[in-house]
């Protein structure tokens, strides 16, 4: 990955942290508050509900973050907000969207081989899933798959490597 790559990769990851930490909090706040039926209200006011989720949100919650708990307080949807964050947690787990898997085998793959593995894949990390593919006969087989900071090592040299650390430990 280039260095401008993983600067990004590093502003992303800290701005999804804080929205995360934030969402999180307020769901909390309101699950306890037993204030859901105010909130979704249509006859409260909507700056009654802003007072509310006000005191709720974390006083430094990003702006984003309270801009959505004042719309789904406008929209009487704030019931919402759990499936919201159950939504926006799958996407945090699939990464940013557009995230590229590296493929690496010590052969080409065939194509039939290349869409099952991209139909796998996709499956757990989304289907914005982009891959690019290189060859490196010193991995002997298999394939290693890199998207963002999971690595998953299914190369025969990985194994190889594996085996001989357990060899070294147990002696």
């Amino acid at each position: 990955m280039s260095d401008a790559t993983n600067y990004a990769r590093a502003l992303f990851e800290k701005a999804v942290e804080k929205h995360v930490r934030d969402l999180h909090a307020l769901n909390s706040a309101v699950e306890k508050s037993n204030l859901l039926p105010r909130l979704d209200n249509p006859a409260e006011s909507f700056d009654g509900k802003k007072a509310l989720l006000n005191g709720m949100l974390p006083p430094n919650a990003d702006t984003e973050v309270r801009n959505l708990a004042f719309l789904l307080a406008s929209k009487n949807q704030v019931h919402l907000l759990r499936d919201v964050i159950a939504a926006f947690d799958s996407f945090v787990a699939a990464g940013a969207p557009g995230t590229t898997a590296q493929v690496t085998t010590a052969i080409p793959l065939t194509e039939q081989e290349r869409a099952t593995l991209e139909s796998k894949l996709r499956a757990q990390y989304g289907t914005e899933l982009g891959f690019a593919y290189r060859l490196d006969p010193e991995i002997l087989g298999g394939v290693i798959v890199r998207i963002g900071d999971v690595v998953i090592d299914g190369s025969v040299s990985g194994k190889l490597a594996a085996m001989k650390q357990k060899m070294e430990t147990a002696r």
